[in-house]
């Protein structure tokens, strides 16, 4: 029997929402990591404003689960590699207490850990509303926005919202996940004034929806539509720009697919996604030999990257991957990604063969057209690799050609020798990937268990249903 969704709402909303004690902590962290911010600026001579942003200043954070964005605003006229060369060395030397890592948005900016809050330095343009030089420059007035206009309330429907994003797998606008931004889940919240109207609506998107604080819901034209958008959200302090436009189909959809559900059989794991239970060896052989498919992984090493332009390089590197598959008939239908975020990644692909068969049929131009059947003929009749014909088979000339690349295996290989199999291979991987590139077959995938997140990415592949889609309780 299906929970009522207030209580699961209220019970959420108490482990979510911050204590005083916490909120001591932040505060207390905020003032003092941006008085040392302002002390390595001074000590740099370069003059800027340094203020907490993001989710802390908007007071829609989330408890055991605080992030800190400490933003340097410098002049218009600061030049950008005066921050790169100047001052992100000496905020890296400064904070060097702390393992700090350089991330990149529009330009790049720094991240550590204090007591379990994550802490972002990040650089912007102190301008006027409007005239941006970068991403960044418009997060104050983010900021200054959603204080005057969320009430207390609103800030627990925006939490409520986040948690069910987080829980889901679909919060954070990195390139990583490629889902929902803090603020465009305070925007959503402030639209629909409520975590369950959200839901409701959400669950009824079916074509490209527009949403304008202060207008109604309305639908974008398929003469207006951007086949890569499929949700505008306007933001309230720039309406040139779309909110969602970083959210990926596949996290947008899954976000509609879940509140769904959640109006039809509301439950905590939603909000508070399962840790993951070990399996054992003889567990994934069992699901790998059972799901009726062929399982590759393609394992390569290469340089340590920025995570974000890691995983950027590692989308584009998939996508290319298995629309290599597909030309040469391999029929790749699943891929996923897993890296270790330092030196290793892999590919994940499930495929309906691993091994073609020697001879192929290629299909050629009708017999109707006389000049494409001259040009077909004189390519195969004495070509090395026709077996058979070529042949008119009703309409159409037919040939039967000898294949080059049998495996994947070969063709993985083939591919990172030659350019001509269209493989798009990063150049900042190239020559690691040539080295050291493997394909792993079935079981000898379990050879890559036990790294860094690796058992929970294969499982979760092999088992191909989303935590939150369940029949009955928690």
């Amino acid at each position: 029997m299906s929970q009522q969704p207030e209580a699961v709402l209220q019970h959420v909303a108490r482990k979510i929402t911050p204590t005083d004690q916490e909120r001591a902590k932040m505060v207390g962290l905020s003032e003092a990591i941006q008085h040392e911010v302002e002390d390595v600026l001074a000590s740099s001579g370069i003059q800027a404003k340094v203020s907490p942003q993001g989710s802390f200043a908007r007071d829609t954070w989330l408890s055991h689960e605080a992030d800190l964005d400490i933003f340097a605003r410098f002049p218009p006229t600061t030049e950008r590699k005066e921050w790169e060369e100047k001052v992100l060395p000496a905020m890296r030397k400064y904070f060097s207490r702390y393992r700090v890592i350089e991330r990149y948005a529009e330009h790049p900016f720094l991240e550590f850990h204090v007591d379990g809050v994550r802490v972002n330095i990040v650089p912007s343009y102190d301008v006027s509303k409007g005239e941006w030089k970068s991403a960044t420059d418009r997060t104050p007035y983010h900021t200054e926005f959603m204080q005057a206009h969320l009430t207390p309330e609103l800030r627990r429907e925006a939490r409520l919202l986040k948690k069910f994003a987080k829980g889901i797998g679909t919060y954070g606008a990195e390139i990583k996940i490629g889902g929902f931004s803090g603020m465009l889940i305070d925007t959503l919240v402030l639209y629909y004034q409520s975590f369950m109207e959200t839901l409701r609506h959400a669950s009824s998107w079916n074509k490209v929806t527009l949403l304008e604080i202060g207008k109604p819901e309305s639908v974008v034209s398929s003469k207006e539509k951007d086949p890569s958008v499929d949700l505008i959200v306007i933001d309230p302090v720039d309406p040139n720009r779309n909110l969602a436009a970083a959210v990926r189909p596949d996290r947008l959809w899954n976000f509609v697919g879940a509140g769904r559900q959640f109006l039809r059989n509301p439950g905590p794991w939603y909000f508070f996604s399962p840790e993951f239970r070990r399996r054992t060896w003889q567990q994934f052989a069992k699901r790998i030999d059972s799901n009726g498919h062929e399982l590759i992984a393609i394992t390569f090493k290469h340089p340590v990257l920025v995570p974000d332009v890691l995983w950027g390089q590692l989308i584009k590197f998939e996508r290319s991957l298995v629309e290599m598959m597909a030309r040469e008939e391999f029929d790749p239908y699943r891929s996923a990604l897993w890296s270790d975020e330092t030196r290793e990644s892999a590919v994940l692909v499930e495929v309906d063969r691993i091994m073609l068969p020697e001879v192929k049929v290629q299909r050629g131009p009708p017999v109707s057209k006389s000049e494409d059947s001259l040009s077909f003929l004189e390519k195969h009749l004495r070509a090395r690799d026709t077996v058979r014909g070529p042949r008119i088979e009703g309409d159409r000339w037919i040939v039967e050609r000898r294949r080059g690349i049998l495996s994947i295996m070969d063709l993985v290989r083939a591919a990172s020798r030659e350019e001509a199999q269209g493989l798009a291979i990063p150049k900042q991987m190239a020559e690691s990937f040539r080295r050291s590139v493997k394909v792993l077959q079935n079981r000898e995938v379990l050879s890559m268990l036990g790294r860094k997140g690796f058992d929970r990415s294969l499982w979760e592949f092999l088992e191909a249903r989303p935590s939150w889609l369940k029949t009955g309780q928690s």
